[in-house]
């Protein structure tokens, strides 16, 4: 146990950085209030010992140092808990901020590796354990010594009372730390399952109209409840050593209790020991078997949450040899040339959408239109130009600067997406804006080049319109539009539309063609699409087939030689993408 609670400890102080100050507050109110409490039973049994023989001097003395003992007691333990209260946020904060800033410096393979529903957990509730964790290391130290020095008094008063009250101390830490270890076990077990639970309660939120219009509503529960099965069978399992040690480990107890009454009672009716005495070692002997409960309940937690301290690091320390780093280049006059130079690329979670020597131009002032069949690695080419993934070999170029020698702040202002499902966040349309860009006069111009400004303006509250979780209450075009509009107020020379179009009706799909002629003016953009009056638009058409490029042109000049490309403009390549749009659903 000792062993195990050293390591764990030695991790939390690796991981967690610490306040000295309401640290130091912290064991010092906690060291204080557990010597106030061992000197309350020795002021007890004096005046027990004073009255009986007629002392009433002492008597009072003893009634006075017992009542300066108390309100010490009270004052230390509030010491504490203040010490606690500052420490927990301060460790919360920090821990929170160290989590979600590496979360944010993370590729996409990151998410592949660890569930959205182990990171949210992690974040929300580890942290919290955390938080508390000091607080459980400064107890079980003091109360450990505490114990000691309790045992110590009985072997002092009595060497072979002191032998049976740590015999029976030894059978109960030994019990309460197996229950502990079998406990902490299943626990695991649990945490596994309940992070699978959140997962598939995410999917079924985000999901919910799916489930509905395709009535699969029983097959869905099904999968939930298997693994809520799951979790369930991990907590009987847990509490089963959680019963033992809270309903039968108390009978070692109250037996070493009956047995020390006997021990003690036969002794002073023999004229050994004294009746305070007696009152004051059954009053440490509960109080050691009490701390000695405590002290596992301590060490329990910490157990429990050196889980916690393994699911923290393996998001802080999560490494990859793909990692993405930013460079130092701070060149911010960005024309916009992008160039991929036999660039190959490869899933390292899945086969489909891998590219191999791909090489092409986009232009700045043009449109580039990414075409192909579904998994031909058109979402690919548009990923690695948002450097969401690091490629195998070949050159991504911007300005002939490759993208990986840009600094973070120069790249995440010169190159942006927007991509089918765009998110807008739960708040007001400008303060979605404001995100981007504060100045409500360039949110004004945006929304006006896209075309959103007056349909904005036609709602109640204007720009102060709430919109609710990922903008539900606007339509999938409106979405787009206002996507686009914040795209434009980070004044990004690289724009990236991912099938933008895909599910809007041809009214609209017209509306963003024009924003595209329009955009193309100052900025250099990239298109994936599968619609066919959107490619003939495109300065540059780049037609894809299984990762490769199998034609690069314009509409005119594809349609006359590129027999791929004369395929995908017939219905076949419609229906074929929606098929596969449907099967993802």
């Amino acid at each position: 146990m000792i062993k195990d609670n050293i390591k764990i400890i030695k991790d939390f102080f690796k991981l967690v950085k610490i306040n000295k100050k309401w640290v130091f507050l912290l064991f010092f109110g906690s060291i204080m209030a557990h010597l106030s409490s061992l000197l309350i039973p020795i002021f007890t049994s004096n005046i027990i010992y004073e009255i009986t023989n007629n002392n009433a001097n002492a008597t009072y003395m003893n009634i006075g140092l017992l009542t300066i003992t108390y309100i010490a007691y009270n004052l230390f333990w509030y010491l504490n808990y203040v010490s606690y209260s500052n420490n927990f946020k301060y460790n919360y904060k920090n821990l929170k901020e160290k989590i979600v800033e590496k979360i944010f410096s993370y590729d996409n393979e990151f998410c592949d590796k660890l569930s959205k529903g182990t990171i949210l957990n992690t974040v929300n509730t580890d942290t919290a354990h955390l938080s508390e964790m000091i607080d459980n290391i400064c107890e079980i130290m003091v109360v450990f010594i505490k114990v000691i020095i309790m045992i110590l008094i009985f072997l002092k008063t009595n060497i072979y009372i002191g032998i049976i009250v740590l015999l029976l101390e030894c059978l109960y830490l030994k019990t309460f730390d197996y229950c502990n270890i079998m406990s902490t076990k299943h626990l695991r077990g649990q945490q596994k399952y309940r992070d699978k639970l959140t997962d598939n309660l995410s999917q079924i939120l985000n999901g919910l109209d799916e489930i509905k219009v395709f009535n699969i509503y029983d097959k869905i529960k099904n999968n939930f409840y298997i693994i809520a099965n799951k979790w369930a069978k991990q907590y009987m399992s847990k509490r089963k050593y959680v019963n033992i040690r809270s309903s039968l480990l108390p009978f070692i107890t109250d037996f070493g209790k009956i047995l020390l009454y006997l021990i003690l009672v036969s002794l002073v009716l023999n004229g050994n020991f004294e009746i305070n005495t007696l009152i004051l070692l059954i009053t440490y002997f509960e109080n050691i078997m009490k701390n000695t409960k405590s002290l596992m309940g301590y060490s329990r937690q910490i157990r429990e949450w050196s889980i916690s301290i393994t699911r923290i690091n393996n998001i802080l320390n999560y490494s990859s040899k793909e990692q993405l780093v930013f460079g130092t280049n701070e060149n911010d006059y960005i024309n916009g040339m992008i160039e991929f130079e036999n660039v190959n690329f490869s899933y390292k979670t899945k086969n489909k959408g891998n590219i191999e020597n791909i090489s092409f131009q986009a232009e700045p002032n043009k449109i580039t239109a990414l075409v192909g069949h579904s998994g031909s690695g058109k979402t690919t080419i548009t990923n690695l130009i948002l450097r969401k993934y690091k490629i195998d070999s070949g050159k991504i170029l911007i300005d002939n600067e490759d993208i990986y020698k840009y600094s973070k702040n120069i790249f995440s202002t010169n190159v942006v997406g927007v991509n089918q499902l765009p998110f807008l966040f739960n708040m007001s349309i400008r303060k979605n804006l404001s995100l981007i860009d504060s100045n409500f006069k360039n949110q004004i111009e945006a929304c006006k080049r896209v075309g959103i400004h007056e349909y904005i303006m036609s709602l109640p509250k204007g720009y102060n319109t709430i919109l609710t979780e990922n903008a539900t209450n606007f339509s999938g075009g409106q979405r787009q539009l206002l996507a686009i509009a914040r795209t434009l107020l980070s004044k990004a020379e690289i724009v990236i539309f991912d099938e933008v179009t895909s599910s809007l009706d041809s009214l609209l799909v017209e509306k963003i063609k024009n924003i595209f002629e329009n955009l193309k003016l100052d900025h250099t953009i990239i298109i994936v699409t599968h619609k066919k009056d959107v490619m003939k638009i495109a300065d540059k058409i780049v037609v894809l087939n299984k990762g490769k490029i199998v034609g690069q042109g314009t509409h005119k000049e594809l349609m006359k030689n590129n027999e791929y490309y004369i395929d995908l403009q017939t219905n076949n390549y419609s229906s074929s993408h929606k098929k596969t749009e449907n099967n993802i659903l």
